[in-house]
């Protein structure tokens, strides 16, 4: 057996705002003499410095690489390493997933480094929005007693549905709708829809949401309704 324990570093402008973008992936396996440790970092780097551009390449470059030779020669547990940032580089908190041989841990954190920096990965690596969705699946089955795929809820008017894109049932039994949007014109309008069905049924929602989505998050936890979130792509994978 394998685990493996993950997470994103990303970069925030501001440390005191929500707007992010995700530029490595650090992996830490352990199993019966094995150890090692993986630091991916986003492709497209430029991406990064189209994000911020007050930012110096070269620093940051530097900076990342020098991240990436600690991680990759760092013994001690992950969480000690993650605990600390500096210039506006921070870990999120770590995920873990358990695998039965090396091939399975290999394809995770393919998957996993595609999953998360798929904007800055080259065309040929990115995912497809299919590929995202058995990605999300696969996590959610994880994490839950039960997982349902486009899941249709009537709502206390009969003629008033809306189907989610998972459906998932925890331990004690509650249902909770997982909503994917997409970064589009249409964006909020879904938002606004969805949330409203969940409020008159009191449903519990989670919106998963493109990166750089921040007016649409802001809307929805200004809505302060605790049974109705919004988390980007990559929060999904990397909240406890």
């Amino acid at each position: 057996m394998y685990k493996v324990k993950y997470a994103s570093l990303n970069y925030y402008p501001d440390v005191l705002l929500i707007s992010n973008i995700a530029v490595a992936v650090v992996f830490q396996v352990d199993g019966t003499s094995y150890h090692k440790n993986h630091f991916n970092i986003m492709p497209k780097i430029n991406k990064l410095f189209t994000f911020d551009d007050e930012l110096n390449p070269k620093f940051t470059k530097l900076l990342l690489n020098s991240i990436k030779e600690s991680v990759l020669n760092f013994k001690g547990e992950l969480s000690d390493f993650t605990f600390n940032y500096v210039n506006n580089f921070k870990f999120t908190s770590i995920e873990s997933q358990t695998f039965n041989d090396l091939k399975q841990v290999e394809k995770f954190i393919e998957n996993t480094t595609r999953y998360i920096l798929h904007t800055s990965m080259n065309e040929d690596k990115k995912m497809t929005e299919d590929e995202k969705k058995e990605y999300i699946t696969t996590y959610l089955k994880q994490r839950f007693a039960k997982v349902r795929k486009s899941y249709r809820v009537i709502g206390k008017n009969k003629k008033d549905n809306i189907t989610f894109d998972f459906m998932a049932v925890d331990e004690s039994g509650q249902n909770i709708g997982f909503k994917i949007i997409n970064k589009s014109n249409q964006a909020m309008y879904s938002i606004r829809s969805f949330a409203m069905h969940a409020m008159i049924n009191k449903e519990n929602l989670t919106f998963i949401l493109d990166e750089d989505m921040n007016d649409e998050k802001a809307f929805v936890k200004d809505l302060k309704q605790p049974n109705i979130i919004a988390l980007d792509k990559n929060e999904l994978i990397t909240l406890n």
